[in-house]
């Protein structure tokens, strides 16, 4: 659509001033006594929609960021309208575009997908596939890609977004990564296909902070069935099963949405026959906030070696006596559920969600590990043997790095 031009106007005599707010020409003036032959750059364009727009007008010079247009008659109110509409829509389109044309045009431009399906499981938190116009090219359970949306959608919310200082932030998209996730098994209770026509995203609305203004998830959250949203092509991750022998342990270990690449994986694991036994523990504030749990107990049955456990941390219940993943690590409460030891030899940990939870460490030049406080699943694996990935090196502890981005 192009940008407006602020215009000051003022006038002398026959003789109509704009000052503008950027420059069109550089030191050389120009000057135009009839229309341009040539419409090659911004000054010619210009005195030709002002001779179009007003026969009267006799005589234009352009320097810089000032336009001087003479008129053979006196200026009136709406000759000096006329102009002024001229010169500040020269960068917008000749063809004014309504705003919802506008959008619609920006929304066709930059989306390559359809919403195919929405499950509310609470008013902040769906389950949503989306179907993309191209099929889909093969990829690994535990990825993730990008989804978008453009910044002129609404929101669900009532979040001020200061454009101000970038107007053209408007027409630009707001994009963010998120996980693969998968029902495990469809309507009928059959494992789900690895490559479908439509994705799986577990996606909560992001509400806003004291320091930042969610972009995407409160624009997700004004969507329909049917309604366009933009989906990379590319899924990417390191968060895969790569490494994982068919007779292994897994363990999933996630909190709140994290739970989305898991139920991915284990779908991939079951697909495969998987031997070992599989174990997915998630924990959430509340019990409204697991959308899987019907899924997850018909998995449970069809399959012995799987168990997929949840566990809140605000319910009344847990009034004084809040769990937390960590606690499960330490108590052996997961050996007990994975009805195994937790052995580094052929064990594999997967953690998704809070980055305490998780605990990642940092590591200096010489590999050695600096763990946070508080203590995280890492530093508890870590102390019982297990090896946690960096950079080339593949361990049994993985991680999804890209929790935050979400």
């Amino acid at each position: 659509m192009g940008q407006e031009i602020i215009a000051r106007s003022s006038q002398v005599g026959d003789v109509l001033m704009f000052d503008l707010d950027r420059s069109l020409t550089g030191q050389d003036g120009r000057t135009f006594k009839t229309p341009p032959s040539s419409l090659q750059d911004p000054p010619s364009l210009l005195a030709s929609r002002l001779f179009d727009a007003d026969p009267m007008i006799d005589n234009i010079y352009v320097l810089s960021n000032n336009v001087t247009v003479r008129r053979s008659e006196p200026w009136d109110e709406s000759s000096m309208t006329r102009a002024t509409e001229v010169v500040e829509d020269l960068f917008v389109f000749y063809e004014k575009e309504s705003p919802a044309e506008f959008y619609e045009r920006l929304r066709q431009e930059n989306y390559n997908a359809t919403i195919s399906f929405i499950r509310v499981h609470n008013p902040d938190l769906w389950v949503m596939r989306v179907t993309p116009d191209e099929s889909i090219e093969p990829f690994a359970a535990g990825q993730y890609t990008t989804l978008g949306l453009g910044y002129w959608e609404p929101r669900a919310d009532q979040a001020m977004e200061d454009f101000d200082e970038h107007p053209d932030q408007l027409e630009k998209m707001a994009r963010r990564s998120y996980s693969v996730s998968s029902s495990i098994v469809d309507d009928s209770g059959e494992l789900v296909d690895p490559h479908p026509e439509s994705v799986e995203f577990y996606i909560v609305q992001v509400r806003p902070g004291e320091e930042e203004v969610p972009a995407l998830t409160p624009r997700i959250f004004t969507k329909s069935v049917g309604d366009r949203i933009f989906m990379s092509h590319k899924f990417t991750g390191r968060y895969t099963l790569e490494g994982v022998k068919p007779d292994d342990s897994v363990v999933f270990l996630s909190t709140g949405t994290g739970e989305a690449p898991q139920n991915a994986m284990t779908a991939e694991l079951l697909r495969r026959g998987h031997e070992g036994k599989i174990v997915n523990i998630v924990c959430v504030r509340y019990r409204a906030d697991l959308a899987y749990t019907e899924e997850q107990a018909v998995v449970e049955e069809r399959y012995p070696r799987y168990k997929y456990e949840a566990i809140t941390t605000r319910e009344p219940e847990n009034e004084g006596n809040k769990v937390y993943i960590q606690d499960l690590v330490r108590s052996g409460r997961v050996e007990e559920i994975l009805g195994a030891e937790l052995d580094p030899a052929n064990t594999h940990v997967f953690l998704c969600g809070n980055p305490a939870m998780i605990g990642l460490p940092k590591w200096d030049d010489d590999g050695n590990m600096d763990f946070p406080e508080p203590v995280g699943v890492c530093e508890l694996l870590s102390q019982r043997g297990f090896t946690i990935d960096h950079r080339r090196v593949r361990g049994n502890v993985h991680y999804e790095e890209y929790w935050k981005d979400r």
